[in-house]
């Protein structure tokens, strides 16, 4: 744990304590089971049972000043869950909420953790709006949302009609205005969109698009290697190129 995220979390523990919602003992179990097996200390307090859930955000909300959020009641769009990544929403146990104009709303289970915030923001380039919600909804909402909207590089390419776009054998064929309309076809960009994510989550340094005359292959370089990871159609060359 950093030196950052103990002050975060012994501060909350010490806040509770002052609000009399748990006791000196109760803290230091709590504390000694999340060096044990890690996760937030609100997590640890209420998987053990010294406050709930409902009392702990609760108490967030009030001492922060930021609204709650009951995660079981919401529709959340998939476009506004691909704006956070699974692993940044799994490492900081957040769930992208709604988005209005340059703002994105985001449910958290710890609204003091101000590293999160800025993180996503740089991440995302939207100003983030916290809400407060408890651990438990926040998992499942990770595991349900994430699972659901999970669409694998092979899987974004059934989208596409295959009489859309015609095969073009030369290049000097291609019409411009037919190139800018497959460029914002929104198949395409979504298969753009996760070639970036997925290189993003394997830790790739390039990302190789490789048209040649008769094929097109995708590749990624992780540790110094180039593995392929797909062979788009040759009918989304220019549009993917583009």
């Amino acid at each position: 744990m950093s030196p950052e995220r103990r002050i975060m979390t012994d501060r909350i523990g010490e806040l509770l304590l002052r609000e009399k919602l748990i006791t000196q003992d109760q803290l230091k179990n709590a504390v000694e089971e999340q060096k044990k097996s890690g996760g937030r200390l609100g997590y640890n307090l209420t998987k053990m049972g010294f406050i709930s859930e409902k009392d702990l955000t609760s108490f967030l909300s009030r001492q922060y000043g930021i609204p709650t959020i009951d995660l079981s009641t919401q529709e959340i769009d998939s476009e506004i869950i691909r704006l956070i990544p699974e692993d940044v929403a799994q490492k900081y146990q957040v769930i992208p909420v709604s988005r209005t104009g340059s703002t994105l709303v985001v449910a958290m289970a710890d609204p003091s953790n101000i590293f999160a915030i800025d993180d996503i923001k740089f991440l995302t380039g939207y100003n983030v709006e916290p809400l407060v919600a408890s651990d438990a909804s926040i998992k499942t909402a990770i595991d349900n949302l994430y699972q659901s909207s999970e669409m694998g590089l092979e899987g974004v390419l059934t989208e596409f009609d295959d009489n859309e776009m015609e095969l073009i054998q030369d290049e000097e064929e291609i019409d411009l205005m037919d190139l800018k309309k497959a460029v914002e076809d929104a198949p395409v960009v979504k298969l753009v969109n996760l070639i970036l994510t997925d290189a993003i989550k394997k830790g790739a340094s390039d990302i190789h698009i490789e048209p040649y005359e008769k094929s097109f292959r995708v590749r990624y370089r992780v540790d110094g290697v180039l593995t392929e990871v797909m062979k788009p159609p040759m009918k989304l060359k220019n549009a993917i190129v583009s």
